[in-house]
């Protein structure tokens, strides 16, 4: 029910911040990427969204002054942190993202002007986008991404070596999980002015967002744990009281990355103070310290734990402009996996080895890949970049096999990541590539088998995609369909892959899609539609054009922007245009995208 309070106060509030403009620049410059970069992909990129974002966005706009926004289920995942202890994560609906986002853009500014100390530090999404109000020279310090915060925080931890007789390491314990929401309110209220509309939306949509299985009450507490900036931004804020002690107790010889906390003192009786202090703030809200992981090293411990010498060393070996053959690297990567696996930072600058080992091209370390992917869950992407920078080849995909053959699973993003890998690789059309592909199918098809997991299945819907023949594909869709129509994430996926098919099973995809539009399902909804509506263009329009085929050619061509390309190229306009022809020519490389084009739309 909406009473006058939001049409005489509220209304006129929200009006100034959800423009209809505002809202496409946000998608535009921010949402979309970060969606792109979110451990499972749509299978579609959300173009469906992204084509039609002005309308959505007056939609939005529209939903939010009639009181009648309301945010949408997430799709919830695991991801391994050890031992088969998984982390859940979320992604929110593409609209319920778009509206964290906005939220951010319109209280940051306000949150972090309370930050007490420069030394706590967040990862924060890049972009140049103002304010609709914002003049020239209003210059918004909103640039900072996580690899110039790491730095910044890796040199002050050289300088506690240096300067200071003892480091205090320690982290909060289950820090997402133990924030109570009504608390961190309360917090972020006292940092903003007259923005409580604004705050009764933000937390609307987490407590939507959170995790609740088994049909539990939501208790209020723990902050659902995502890759979007919204959530960054409270948990970090959440600690500014923390920070602000931290300081004092300290004269800011501390570093705090989210609730990783490095902090230089120069007495253990000063330590010692100083983490019972800081427990006690903690206590005080709901927060604390992991023993486990709280320590206080001298400088030849802390030395070890920080590996300062091989961060320094890789410092060094990053800024060459000759980087060499990777021997000496290759040397120094043996000793640290041999010497350093007790160390605190083992894990990080072992991330750090493998991706400079990627950027060298070098295959001095393929050997160890398997083993390392499968006892080490948190390198795993490090490990698939290093294998991504190698690309396709008789030995790298043997290593991708073994990966397969010793993986455990317990998680729902390690498989999806190395198909995800297989499907950017241009693996070439011959019996090798052949042999690889179809053994590389039936491992995952294993794993979806005996796990009955639906993100397993989606890791072969994916795989598929690209790689089969349409019409095994679409056999494939509807000898599974008991598996897929469970669960609307998977019935949007299998519905944007209809893309692939509408050229050989015309009738039998256009039935298809009238039977998705009727479910009512809002996202496989709109991607019905979508595929509709693109099949009966009647003209080029210039967008497409730019986000299929941008000025910067793509180095890998990404498998759900070739599923959009599908959709436009089953309108004839699309496909008998010359230029069109050309620019596919010019950008597509795969040997398995070029064969599919030229079978399905007979564009050499």
């Amino acid at each position: 029910m909406i009473t006058d309070r939001f049409h005489q106060l509220r209304r006129e509030e929200l009006a100034q911040i959800f423009t209809k403009n505002y809202i496409s620049s946000i998608w535009r410059k921010v949402v979309r990427d970060q969606l792109r970069k979110t451990d499972i992909l749509d299978i579609y990129d959300y173009y469906d969204f992204n084509y039609n974002i002005d309308s959505r966005a007056q939609l939005l706009r529209t939903d939010i002054l009639n009181g009648m926004y309301s945010s949408s289920k997430p799709l919830i995942y695991r991801i391994e942190k050890k031992f088969g202890i998984c982390r859940h994560l979320i992604i929110p609906q593409p609209i319920d993202a778009l509206v964290l986002q906005i939220i951010t853009e319109w209280i940051s500014k306000e949150v972090l002007s309370n930050q007490p100390s420069k030394n706590s530090f967040y990862s924060r999404d890049r972009h140049n986008l103002k304010k609709p109000y914002q003049l020239k020279e209003d210059k918004d310090d909103y640039g900072f991404d996580w690899k110039k915060n790491w730095k910044k925080m890796q040199k002050k931890i050289y300088s506690f070596n240096e300067e200071k007789e003892l480091i205090i390491v320690t982290d909060l314990s289950n820090y997402y999980d133990s924030i109570y929401i009504p608390e961190l309110r309360k917090i972020i209220t006292g940092y903003i002015d007259k923005k409580e509309s604004l705050l009764d939306i933000l937390f609307g949509i987490l407590e939507r967002n959170s995790w609740l299985p088994d049909y539990l009450p939501y208790t209020g507490r723990g902050l659902p744990t995502s890759n979007l900036e919204a959530v960054r931004l409270l948990a970090h804020s959440f600690l500014f009281e923390f920070d602000s002690i931290l300081m004092k107790k300290t004269n800011n010889n501390f570093i705090r990355w989210m609730d990783d906390v490095t902090i230089g003192v120069d007495t253990r009786e000063e330590a010692v103070n100083t983490l019972s202090s800081a427990s006690d703030v903690l206590k005080s809200r709901g927060l604390a310290l992991n023993l486990k992981k709280t320590n206080i090293y001298n400088s030849k411990e802390a030395e070890f734990h920080f590996l300062i010498e091989e961060n320094r060393f890789l410092d060094s070996f990053e800024n060459r402009q000759e980087l060499g053959s990777g021997s000496e690297l290759s040397r120094r990567f043996r000793k640290h996996l041999k010497n350093n696996a007790s160390a605190k930072y083992f894990e990080k600058v072992t991330k750090r080895y493998i991706t400079a080992f990627g950027k060298l091209n070098s295959k001095r370390i393929l050997k160890d890949v398997p083993k390392l992917y499968n006892e080490t869950p948190g390198i795993r992407p490090n490990l698939l970049y290093y294998l991504s920078m190698l690309g396709y080849s008789k030995r790298t995909s043997r290593v991708v096999l073994e990966i397969f053959d010793e993986l455990k699973l317990h998680d729902d993003i390690s498989l999806f990541s190395i198909c995800h890998l297989i499907t950017d690789w241009n693996i070439p059309l011959n019996e090798d590539g052949d042999e690889f592909i179809k053994n590389a199918i039936a491992k995952i098809k294993y794993f979806s088998k005996s796990r009955k997991q639906i993100f397993d299945f989606y890791c072969l819907l994916w795989v598929k995609t690209k790689y089969d023949h349409p019409v095994e594909l679409f056999n494939f869709i509807e000898e599974y369909k008991n598996i897929w129509k469970t669960h609307p994430f998977s019935r949007r996926q299998v519905t944007s892959i209809m893309a692939r098919l509408f050229m050989f099973k015309e009738d039998k995809v256009q039935k298809f899609l009238e039977s998705q539009i009727s479910t009512a399902e809002q996202q496989v909804v709109s991607i019905a539609n979508t595929l509709i509506e693109f099949k009966n263009s009647t003209e080029i329009e210039r967008k497409v054009s730019m986000y299929l085929f941008p000025k910067n050619k793509y180095k890998i061509y990404p498998l759900n922007k070739f599923l959009v390309l599908c959709s436009f190229l089953n309108s004839s306009v699309y496909q008998n245009d010359d230029n069109i022809k050309e620019k596919i020519r010019h950008h597509i490389d795969d040997p398995y995208y070029k064969k599919w084009i030229e079978l399905q739309y007979n564009i050499k």
